[in-house]
This record gives structure tokens, C-alpha cells and sequence, in this order.
């Protein structure tokens, strides 16, 4: 299982969370790489399910399927992963490209890390193809 970071933790330590995340979704473990992520602070946005994360892929590569993520250390093409501070200091967006049948897409994955009081907090944002 990944380690969830904390608010001492480098923009690195970011990616390698997010990066371990999609590990897991490709391993099938779904379920449980949610299990590793917090409702979102603003109660107006949309809290991500693995329901979502399976239907808003559908149809992606025009052939009426579900793709399958893929593990991105067995990607063919350049996984773009970009880490940036807020600019109210409230914490780090990470960008993150999602590996889908064997390829890089043009899926974008992104996670907010939210400082709340001594914790970090760890959203899932958005899903959506850029």
C-alpha cells in the first residue's frame, strides 16, 4: 500500500503518491486507491467515486469500451506529471497524465492537496481530457 504525505512533504513526494495511485487503479484496486482520498473542503464540488472514474472514461477511444488504466511505468509515451503551489498557500495542485490501453491519453487526472490544520488533505478533483 502507498503512504499518504503529509504537510512536510516535497512536490515530489507528491507525484509519487499519484503515481502510486494509478498503480494501484491498474492493479484493480479501485476500491482501495479511493479508500486514500478525502471528500472535498468545499462541499460544492463533486466528491469522485470509482463509479465516476470507470463511466468517464467510457468511449474514449471511440470503440463503445471501458479502457483499462494502465500502469504508467509500462507506458509507451511520457506520463506528464506537474506539481504547483497555490497561490493562496493553501496547498499543491498536481497534474497528472492517465495511462489508458497501453498509451499515454490525453486524460488529465487532477489531485488537490489541501493544508487543514496539521494534515493534508487529498482530493481528487477532477477527471477530464484536456
Amino acid at each position: 500500500m502507498i503512504s499518504k504525505p503529509d504537510i512536510h512533504s516535497s512536490k515530489n513526494d507528491l507525484i509519487e503518491f499519484v503515481h502510486g495511485w494509478v498503480k494501484l487503479c491498474s492493479k484493480g484496486y479501485i476500491n482501495e486507491a479511493f479508500q486514500l482520498l478525502d471528500k472535498p473542503i468545499d462541499t460544492s464540488r463533486h466528491t469522485w467515486t470509482p463509479d465516476d472514474f470507470h463511466e468517464v472514461k467510457f468511449n474514449h477511444f471511440d470503440d463503445d469500451k471501458y479502457p483499462v488504466v494502465t500502469d504508467p511505468d509500462t507506458v509507451e509515451g511520457k506520463v506528464r506529471k506537474d506539481v504547483f503551489e497555490y497561490n493562496d498557500g493553501s496547498g499543491w495542485g498536481v497534474e497528472y497524465d492517465l495511462p489508458l490501453n497501453n498509451v499515454v491519453s490525453d486524460f488529465t487526472l487532477l489531485f488537490d492537496f489541501i493544508k487543514s490544520n496539521d494534515e493534508l488533505k487529498i482530493i481528487l478533483d477532477d477527471c477530464h481530457v484536456m
